[in-house]
């Protein structure tokens, strides 16, 4: 399954422009012979026909063929009647007025049968990053891990915490041979134990023996590593763990930085 991102403004700002189009223009077909015809304003026939474009946008991202459809049956007419800077009869009101009725009930009707998530802001910039989650040296580093991330930054933005943590896992793979194998250790068989011999390998790395910023970088991975090292515990021995969210995201976060500290030196 493909989650699909559309913002909400996509959908309520041009349904709520034509919606009050409608209202408006029925209004000055009932007034035709007692006021006199003026244009419609130039900024209100662009809104209108924008808010036309960004539903027929938003009914292709949500696979919605009859709203893509009927969006394009009237939108000729549409067009050539608001291009023109005069007075429309009312006739031609009707016509314009039941286009933009008629786009919003389907529009409507075949949106009820979609299924639609509401999620907030702060998990919804998970969704479909237009960068790499976890920047794009780690993409470069360990491009293994890509799928994973992308599928984990899914799981955190609909909120499946334990699913999150099990792709975080598994992307983390790569970048944990690669680290093991600068270190000499033999990594794969049992993760855990792994885990703790590269922890004691990362903390003899110091100043006088390799350097300050081999130091300082040993000192960074040792630090997110803790962390990861209880996760990937409860991921290796008990297989129907559970996480909640702020286990998910201090995980997430943690493997982030990790990842990210090891493409520094790294690669699979």
């Amino acid at each position: 399954m493909t989650l699909k991102k559309i913002d909400s403004d996509a959908l309520l700002k041009p349904m709520t422009y034509l919606g009050n189009a409608i209202g408006e223009w029925r209004v000055l077909q009932q007034l035709e012979g007692h006021m006199v015809p003026t244009a419609i304003d130039f900024d209100v026939r662009v809104g209108f026909l924008k808010s036309a474009e960004m539903l027929k946008e938003a009914a292709m991202t949500l696979s919605m063929p009859a709203a893509v459809k009927v969006i394009e049956l009237g939108w000729d007419e549409a067009l050539a009647l608001l291009s023109h800077n005069r007075p429309l009869s009312s006739h031609e009101l009707q016509r314009v007025t039941n286009y933009a009725d008629k786009v919003l009930s389907v529009f409507v009707a075949e949106a009820s049968r979609a299924s639609l998530l509401a999620l907030p802001a702060t998990h919804a910039e998970f969704l479909n990053p237009p960068t790499p989650l976890f920047g794009a040296p780690v993409a470069e580093a360990f491009p293994s891990s890509a799928p994973d991330i992308a599928d984990a930054g899914q799981c955190r933005a609909v909120g499946l915490w334990t699913a999150c943590v099990m792709h975080l896992m598994r992307a983390l793979e790569p970048a944990l041979e690669a680290l093991a194998r600068s270190l000499g250790i033999e990594a794969g068989q049992n993760w855990n134990a792994a885990l703790n011999q590269i922890d004691a390998e990362l903390r003899k790395i110091g100043k006088s023996s390799h350097g300050a910023s081999e130091e300082q970088w040993a000192s960074e991975a040792v630090l997110q590593l803790r962390a990861i090292k209880n996760a990937w515990r409860n991921h290796a021995m008990h297989g129907v763990g559970r996480y909640g969210e702020e286990d998910a995201v201090r995980i997430f976060d943690s493997v982030k930085y990790l990842m990210q500290t090891l493409a520094a030196r790294l690669a699979e």
